[in-house]
């Protein structure tokens, strides 16, 4: 089983899938990391952009590969 990374800072430059209740929400790069992992930045292909993620929102962060 894939396991959640709660250190949000080694996961810069890496692909991730964003998961909520078990299923996929999204994939992408984490681009930017707050100091205390509390939120990160995922930036998507195409003209998708970028999100902002909270820890407090919940998701689960999966790092593929």
């Amino acid at each position: 089983m894939d396991e959640a990374t709660e250190d949000w800072h080694q996961l810069i430059g890496s692909w991730v899938e964003l998961r909520s209740g078990g299923s996929i929400v999204r994939t992408g790069e984490v681009e930017a990391v707050l100091a205390d992992s509390s939120v990160m930045w995922l930036k998507f292909n195409g003209n998708h952009g970028r999100q902002m993620v909270a820890r407090a929102d919940g998701y689960e962060v999966v790092p593929l590969g």
